[in-house]
C-alpha cells in the first residue's frame, strides 16, 4: 500500500496526518468513502449559499459567487 497516498488521503478527510496507525484495506475504503461524503456536503452548502445569493438579487451564478468571495474575504478580516 502506497503510504503518502494514504496519509493523504487521511490527511485530506481528518485534517491531520496519521500516527501509528496501520493503513487497511478497509480503513482506505472508509476514508474514501468519507471524503466523498464531506465533498457532496461542501458541494450542498455551496449550492444552497449560491441559490440564496441568487434570492437576494444576484443576476447570475458568477456574481453571486463574487459576493461569497467577497464576504468570506470580509469574514476573515472579522
Amino acid at each position: 500500500m502506497d503510504l503518502d497516498f494514504f496519509s493523504d488521503l487521511y490527511k485530506e478527510v481528518h485534517g491531520i496526518r496519521p500516527r501509528g496507525i496501520v493503513p487497511t484495506p478497509f480503513l482506505v475504503e472508509y476514508l474514501q468513502r468519507e471524503l466523498e461524503y464531506q465533498l457532496k456536503q461542501e458541494r450542498a452548502i455551496e449550492d444552497a449559499s449560491i441559490n440564496a445569493c441568487m434570492d437576494h438579487g444576484a443576476p447570475d451564478i458568477d456574481t453571486a459567487m463574487r459576493w461569497l468571495e467577497q464576504a468570506n474575504i470580509h469574514a476573515e478580516w472579522a
